[in-house]
């Protein structure tokens, strides 16, 4: 073993003294304190401090030396010492060399320039020491990250200028190609692109930078060079240039592949990580949950938690597990609403659409079936829909449920009439008390009801005003509850409610004079009893002598309200024609019966009327067509369709004096509201 390489080293005589005794170790530099204050090298050290006389009270807090530290490394044998940094990187070597002189004076002597190419030849790939740079420079300017000039932390090196600068100074250390003061002189026979540079891309044009050391230092030669050693220096400058461009794009490409494995190692420790979150979620029973969402979903919630570049521990599993366990259970209840309640509801509302589809049983006929949303939320239905997820449902599983439907549908009738009745506003003039609380009221033919919801204002008859659309259609405004959303989107509406949209509702009191021209009670009579009548009957407002405009009942409660609603009841006056004119009248309509739109309202009367079945005149004839093997040719009206006399025009009729019929042709109609429904009636379709 070599003991005697430290004898080299300059030392004072205290150094020597201790050389002679300890051969072969490295001794700290001599210093001005005394012998009674050196330490021992050969124990831990102690700190001697001298006492001083305290007055009396005041008492000094001495703080004591930790023991353990390296303080007596640099006292080791130079081999052996040499033998450990043999096993460290540059960086350590640069760490090392920084926290005390003595590393430092050791580790930049020219005589350790091993030990720093040993720490480099363990970095993969890495280039060479270029001539120009020592080892310990080299190692400085490839894994310091620190700007060169004011210390900041600085990633990127400008391997051409053998430099990292940040970017205030970057502008105060270089000079860009284009600017004033790095114009070379005619005279030097040198550009700027014989000299090394780095191009930096950004917002502009590039720019081409060299050091301003540089370039002072290539003007100061040229001045000082004789007129015949000139072609040498420059083209010296050229080879020294061209090497350190060359070895700069070594060191570039080290540089990057240094990063990209960095960041696939990077990669994988985040992979690993997240791996370990879904193995144990999965372990925790959420595995169908995971496999609803994705690991999207978990990188929203966990945010950074989840992307860390760290190995999951225990203590950070701990710390995320109850917020992520919580939010995987509302998870679960979207995934169990959407991926098994759904398809139940979706096998309810096709067994249902069949239900309709056929005549109504024995004993349980309504004037008005509920929707499928509705269907879902009766007990047996219900119950099915929300059995375990194990549980297999199929058609079958329904028709027990669909045999209890007629019960559901008396109780749903009665309900939503009641929430109807109590949505209805009386006439101010009667205040509560013309309100009738029973609602049988809803059977009398002066059951004609004003709707009015924002812009929208029509007249609707009983029963079907229940089928507005308002009482069924989705909020109109931003809900973030997920299971509403799922609900809507499946069945395309909400369960029947008259206090959703809060719409106005109000009686319509020209129905009243029409029902008395029939010499009949408006408190008591029914629209069975107005149908029942077949009578026709002519407007005082609208006919004049010799003639006079005719209507059936219900066109003439609508052609009250269209056309002379501003009017007092009792200014309109209508009377029942009889006898032949009566006769001419229906003759006339079964000859000349008016053809209906394609866009008219009606719906399908082969099929239990529904909830939101009343479609334009088109998708009808297709659904007879499809389900009901009627051709579009084919089909009529009465019989295979009804149209909805809400949104068809008045149809009136002329009879003159002679008792002639024709056609009101000069009676202005006011359009129907089925613009208004296919606003409303956002999603069309039969149930």
């Amino acid at each position: 073993m070599v003991t005697t390489r430290s004898a080299t080293r300059v030392v004072g005589d205290d150094s020597t003294k201790a050389m002679a005794l300890n051969p072969g170790r490295l001794v700290p530099q001599a210093s001005t304190t005394s012998d009674e204050d050196s330490e021992d090298p050969d124990i831990a050290p102690r700190h001697v401090r001298k006492r001083f006389k305290k007055s009396a009270g005041h008492r000094t807090k001495t703080k004591l030396k930790r023991r353990g530290r390296l303080d007596l490394m640099p006292t080791m044998n130079l081999d052996i010492l040499f033998h450990i940094l043999s096993f460290l990187l540059p960086m350590d070597l640069l760490n090392l060399s920084r926290t005390s002189k003595d590393f430092r004076n050791l580790l930049l002597q020219q005589s350790s320039a091993s030990a720093w190419k040993t720490a480099r030849l363990q970095v993969d790939d890495l280039p060479d020491c270029p001539q120009d740079m020592s080892e310990p420079q080299y190692a400085n300017l490839a894994f310091y990250p620190h700007c060169h000039d004011c210390d900041r932390v600085v990633r990127s090196v400008l391997w051409p200028l053998r430099a990292r600068y940040c970017p205030r100074c970057i502008g105060e250390n270089t000079l860009d190609q284009w600017s004033s003061q790095s114009r070379i002189p005619w005279t030097v026979n040198l550009s700027s692109y014989d000299l090394p540079h780095v191009i930096i891309y950004g917002t502009g044009r590039p720019k081409q930078l060299f050091l301003k050391k540089a370039f002072d230092e290539l003007l100061a030669e040229h001045s000082k060079t004789p007129a015949d050693e000139m072609a040498a220096l420059l083209s010296k400058k050229r080879k020294h240039a061209a090497e350190v461009m060359k070895h700069a794009e070594q060191c570039q490409q080290w540089s990057q592949s240094v990063a990209s494995s960095r960041k696939h190692e990077l990669d994988a420790i985040r992979r690993g990580r997240q791996d370990d979150i879904v193995t144990r979620l999965t372990e925790a029973g959420y595995k169908p949950e995971l496999d609803y969402v994705d690991r999207f979903w978990l990188q929203d919630h966990l945010g950074t938690s989840f992307r860390k570049p760290k190995p999951l521990n225990q203590k950070s599993w701990d710390r995320m597990r109850t917020d992520l366990i919580t939010a995987l259970d509302v998870v679960r209840i979207r995934r169990i609403e959407d991926k098994v309640y759904g398809p139940r509801r979706q096998i309810l509302m096709d067994e249902y659409k069949k239900y309709l589809q056929q005549p109504p049983p024995p004993d349980a006929a309504f004037d008005l079936m509920p929707h499928a949303v509705d269907v879902a939320e009766f007990d047996p239905f219900r119950a099915l829909i929300k059995s375990p997820e194990s549980a297999t449902i199929t058609s079958t599983s329904f028709v027990s449920a669909f045999q209890q439907l007629p019960d559901f549908v008396s109780s749903w009738r009665a309900k939503i009439d009641h929430e109807f009745s109590d949505t209805i506003r009386c006439p101010e003039n009667q205040g509560d008390s013309g309100k009738q609380k029973d609602v049988d009221y809803l059977q009398l033919a002066t059951a004609v009801f004003v709707v009015e919801s924002g812009s929208d204002r029509r007249l609707l008859m009983y029963p079907e005003v229940l089928s507005w659309p308002g009482f069924i259609a989705p909020a109109s405004v931003s809900i973030l509850d997920e299971l509403y959303l799922l609900q809507v989107k499946q069945f395309g509406c909400r369960m029947w409610s008259a206090v959703r949209h809060l719409p106005r509702i109000s009686v319509f009191e020209g129905t009243a004079a029409v029902v008395q021209a029939a010499s009949l009670d408006p408190k008591t009579a029914r629209r069975e009893d107005m149908d029942g009548l077949d009578a026709r009957f002519a407007c005082g407002k609208c006919s004049t002598l010799g003639r006079k405009v005719v209507m059936t009942w219900d066109m003439a409660v609508m052609h009250s309200y269209r056309l002379h609603r501003d009017l007092q009841p009792e200014e309109i006056k209508w009377t029942i024609i009889e006898g032949d004119e009566l006769e001419n009248v229906k003759d006339y309509e079964k000859e000349a019966k008016p053809p209906v739109k394609a866009d008219t309202i009606v719906y399908c009367a082969l099929c239990q009327h529904h909830v939101r079945d009343a479609l334009s005149l088109a998708f009808i004839q297709n659904h007879l067509a499809e389900i009901h093997g009627i051709p579009s040719n084919k089909a009529e009206q009465g019989i295979h369709y009804i149209a909805d006399r809400n949104s068809t025009s008045v149809i009136s009729m002329v009879v003159d004096s002679d008792g002639k019929v024709s056609n009101h042709a000069d009676h202005r109609l006011v359009p129907s509201y089925s613009s208004g429904v296919e606003i409303l009636y956002w999603k069309s379709h039969l149930v």
